[in-house]
């Protein structure tokens, strides 16, 4: 036995999967909301006016709620949908978006007001994954089971996925209208120190961004695991 099919053979051992997988990921999860979101508190990033002229983003949010958001309501739905079916898909996201919203409700503790924005990302977990799966099926009935069939099934459902969580949020979240302040007698609103539509296409950019890259990772990852179903 060579030496790579050692390593696959380690690596993709029942100890490895069923053990060691579970343990680092457990290990992470407790890491990215203390020890990393602590670490990441004093970054700003501000991308320049002609991407986007709204507030600086913290590199916490990104790298801790942004990935926890991204893997569960996005990336692993996915995955799950262009790799196994559409019904397998919907289903993981659905659950897997329930595991988030709990997690935020633990994380935000009194901040974190139940609602229909809530709702919103659940349903949007569950729609990326069922779209994904339900047109990667319509694909390879067509015999163009490719990684262009699997990006653009991946596309779509994040953007289905980035107008509903967007949406619920701006029409019902608490937080959102909390936060825009009426008129000061210049005739616009204003949230956070910016006008409404910004803060608008300020949650698109966040939510189309966190979706958007995940659900390519996801496509990825899909067609790698490929090789290993064959």
């Amino acid at each position: 036995m060579s030496f790579t099919e050692k390593l696959y053979a380690l690596l993709f051992s029942e100890i490895s999967l069923g053990l060691v997988l579970p343990i680092i990921f457990g290990i992470l999860i407790i890491v990215f909301p203390t020890v990393l979101y602590d670490a990441l508190a004093p970054i700003n990033i501000h991308f320049p006016a002609f991407l986007w002229g709204g507030p600086e983003i913290p590199l916490e949010h990104i790298l801790t709620q942004g990935v926890a958001q991204g893997l569960l309501a996005c990336a692993i739905p996915i995955f799950i949908g262009l790799a196994w079916n559409r019904w397998a898909g919907g289903a993981s996201g659905f659950l897997l978006s329930v595991f988030w919203v709990v997690a935020s409700m633990a994380q935000f503790g009194d901040w974190f007001v139940p609602g229909v924005d809530w709702l919103g990302q659940v349903i949007a977990g569950m729609l990326a994954g069922y779209i994904a799966g339900a047109l990667m099926a319509r694909a390879k009935m067509r015999g163009k089971d490719t990684l262009k069939s699997a990006l653009i099934a991946a596309i779509v459902a994040a953007v289905v996925a980035t107008v509903f969580v967007t949406q619920t949020y701006v029409w019902y979240s608490p937080m959102f209208k909390s936060s825009t302040l009426p008129p000061h007698g210049t005739g616009t609103v204003e949230w956070g120190g910016l006008a409404l539509w910004d803060s608008i296409s300020y949650n698109y950019f966040i939510n189309g961004a966190i979706y958007g890259v995940w659900a390519l990772i996801g496509a990825f990852i899909s067609r790698v695991a490929k090789w290993f179903m064959v």
